[in-house]
C-alpha cells in the first residue's frame, strides 16, 4: 500500500525507509525551497525580458525559444549558487551533509500545445528513473517554479510500484547517454531521436495520479516510481526543478527500493557530489554500482 505523507517531520533515515517502500512525501513551501525557486525565477525573467515567461512561447519561433532556453538551463545547472541553495534545502530537511550526495539540479521547461516536445523541452514519457541507470536508493525531489494546475504537472502510477511493465531499459547505456544524448539536446527540435527507455506495453491510464502544486511546494519519491510529464494543454509553459539524492549509508547497506523491471547499463552515481563541500562521490561507490546485483 502506498501512503502519501504531508509535511512529515520524521528524521531523514526514517523518511528514506518509507520512500524505499513506495511512499510519497509532500511538503508545503519552506524558506530554502522558496529561495531555489526565486533563483530560478530570476534566471527565467532574464531570459524573457519584459515578457510573461509562461506565455512567451506564443510570441517566439521554436528556434528562438530553443536558443534562449538551452543556455538558461545550462547556466542554472552549472551555477555555484544553485548548488549552494540545494545544500540549504538538504540542511533544512535534516540531512547529514557529509554523507548525503546530490546530482546537479535541472530546470525543466515543458511548453504547452506541443510547441516543443523534444530536446531541451522534452516531455518525459512514463518511466522509472532507474531505467535511466539511477540507483534504487535514489530519492527524487521535484518542485514547480510557478503555480501549477492539473493540465501541466507530473503524473504518477503508484499501482506499478510492485507491478513490472515491459520496457526498453535493456537498450539504455548511461555512458552512451552522457557521450551522445545530453550533447544532442539542443539539436533535437521536431522529434526527439535520443534513446529514452520507454514502456513497450500500454499503461493502465486509470492508475494515473496527478499532484498539483503551488510554487516551491515539493514532492519526494523513489527513483523506482513510474511517473511521467503530463501532456501540457494549459496554455502556459511549465517550469519545474528537480534533483536527486543518495546517502552513503544506503549504498553501504544495500537499503533501496526493489528492482522489478530495470535492465539498464551503467550508473548515474558518478554525477553525484557531496552536499557539504561538493566533492565527487567516492569512486568505489560508482564502481560497486556497476556490478550486477541479485535481488
Amino acid at each position: 500500500m502506498t501512503t502519501l505523507h504531508l509535511n512529515d517531520t520524521r528524521p531523514d533515515a526514517r523518511r528514506r525507509e518509507r520512500l524505499f517502500a513506495g511512499d510519497f512525501f509532500v511538503f508545503a513551501s519552506r524558506p530554502s525551497v522558496a529561495a531555489l525557486c526565486s533563483h530560478a525565477q530570476g534566471m527565467i525573467a532574464a531570459t524573457f525580458p519584459g515578457q510573461d515567461p509562461e506565455t512567451a512561447q506564443y510570441r517566439m519561433s521554436v528556434g528562438d525559444f530553443v536558443s534562449a532556453v538551452g543556455p538558461m538551463k545550462s547556466r542554472f545547472t552549472n551555477d555555484l549558487h544553485t548548488k549552494e541553495l540545494v545544500r540549504g534545502i538538504l540542511s533544512e530537511f535534516g540531512h547529514d551533509l557529509g554523507r548525503t550526495y546530490f546530482d546537479v539540479p535541472r530546470l525543466r521547461v515543458v511548453t504547452s500545445d506541443q510547441f516543443l516536445t523534444a530536446g531541451v523541452g522534452y516531455a518525459y514519457k512514463a518511466h522509472r528513473d532507474t531505467w535511466y541507470s539511477s540507483p534504487e536508493c535514489q530519492v527524487n525531489w521535484w518542485l514547480p517554479v510557478y503555480d501549477l494546475e492539473s493540465e501541466r504537472t507530473l503524473a504518477f502510477y503508484p499501482s506499478y510500484w510492485s507491478r513490472p511493465i515491459r520496457n526498453s531499459s535493456h537498450g539504455f547505456d548511461y555512458d552512451e547517454w552522457v557521450r551522445v544524448g545530453r550533447a544532442a539536446a539542443t539539436k533535437e527540435v521536431g522529434t526527439d531521436t535520443r534513446k529514452h527507455p520507454l514502456p513497450t506495453e500500454p499503461i493502465d491510464e486509470a492508475a494515473e495520479m496527478r499532484m498539483v502544486f503551488r510554487s516551491a511546494e515539493s514532492v519526494l519519491f523513489s527513483a523506482s516510481h513510474l511517473h511521467a510529464t503530463v501532456p501540457n494543454t494549459s496554455g502556459k509553459t511549465r517550469f519545474s526543478l528537480d534533483f536527486r539524492t543518495v546517502h552513503l549509508d544506503d549504498l553501504a547497506s544495500g537499503a533501496a527500493s526493489p528492482n522489478i523491471d530495470n535492465a539498464s547499463i551503467g550508473t548515474t552515481l558518478g554525477d553525484f557530489i557531496r552536499a557539504s563541500d561538493f566533492s565527487p562521490i567516492p569512486r568505489e561507490c560508482v564502481e560497486a554500482a556497476r556490478k550486477p546485483t541479485v535481488r
